[in-house]
């Protein structure tokens, strides 16, 4: 038996200029916008357009677990519950977690925006995928190009603030080589967030489900095909820093390795640590249980998501 937990709304004293209302859609310069304090910035009353966004009922059963209503499945959910969480709202714009971190002036990513031809990665895209989809996630992601037929990534951050870069390499096919490149390095300064971190939406904290995937190629096709999700790219296996997912905290998020035995492993010890610094994480296993061998006979060891889109498109 399910009972109505009460939860007493009081308005933030500090109102947040910078977020995009969810009922007017306008950025809330005027401070019309209040939110209720300890709740994701989504929920609070508007002063200009009088309508109030307020956070799910929340229920509890006898031993005291929460439950809330999810719209999606049509079933009660242990795994989307808001409860209320001060440190959601304390901290809308955070500063890198490196304190000498340095960043790269935003003027030097657009000198390499419409470099042409462009890299092998955004031809492949082209003739793989929609357009309109390829054209979004460029402007999203930023995605550059060297003289030399380097694919760039810039890591920008939650701030909007430029961190690092990595230039790949790929084939025709979309394969991607062994041969890369990162100008900007730790020792001078120069350290990584998540890849698409800065696509982050504070306003949307525990309400938006945001996707982690390893390779940066991953994410911008998965926002390409889905993209009411927000996807980012942790980099590789160990990838999975404090000062990386920091930005994660009171995000929901869905991690997804790629289809082999290290990497899910590697992803499951890594799911208790997002959970031990308030990221809300799931993981999606998709080698279901299977070895390496058997993941090799069934031409599946080592997919990205990716791979897996294609055969089951």
């Amino acid at each position: 038996m399910l009972s109505k937990i009460e939860r007493l709304l009081k308005f933030d004293n500090r109102r947040n200029y910078q977020l995009i209302t969810p009922c007017c859609g306008k950025r809330n310069t005027d401070g019309k916008f209040v939110n209720y304090k300890g709740f994701p910035l989504i929920y609070g009353y508007c002063h200009s357009c009088g309508k109030a966004t307020t956070p799910p009922a929340l229920y509890k059963d006898e031993k005291g677990q929460e439950y809330q209503w999810n719209e999606i499945t049509n079933s009660w959910d242990t795994d989307v519950v808001i409860s209320p969480t001060p440190s959601l709202s304390e901290n809308f714009s955070s500063t890198s977690n490196n304190p000498d971190q340095r960043f790269i002036s935003e003027s030097l990513i657009w000198k390499y925006y419409e470099v042409t031809p462009e890299n092998n990665l955004l031809q492949y895209l082209r003739r793989t995928y929609p357009k309109e989809g390829v054209e979004r996630v460029k402007e999203e992601y930023v995605l550059g190009s060297t003289k030399d037929g380097g694919t760039i990534f810039w890591l920008i951050n939650e701030d909007l603030q430029v961190q690092k870069n990595k230039i790949c390499y790929y084939q025709e096919n979309g394969k991607r080589t062994n041969r890369f490149k990162a100008p900007y390095k730790n020792d001078d300064g120069y350290y990584s967030c998540l890849f698409g971190a800065h696509l982050l939406k504070p306003i949307r904290k525990g309400t938006d489900l945001v996707i982690l995937v390893e390779s940066e190629k991953t994410a911008v096709v998965g926002a390409i095909l889905l993209p009411q999700f927000t996807w980012l790219s942790f980099g590789g296996l160990n990838g999975l820093t404090e000062p990386k997912v920091a930005c994660l905290k009171g995000h929901k998020v869905l991690l997804i390795p790629d289809i082999s035995e290290k990497a899910t492993a590697i992803s499951y010890d890594r799911i208790s640590f997002l959970k031990a610094i308030g990221v809300n994480a799931t993981i999606w296993d998709m080698t279901e249980g299977k070895g390496d061998d058997e993941l090799k006979a069934l031409k599946l060891y080592n997919m990205d998501l990716e791979d897996f889109f294609r055969v089951i498109r």
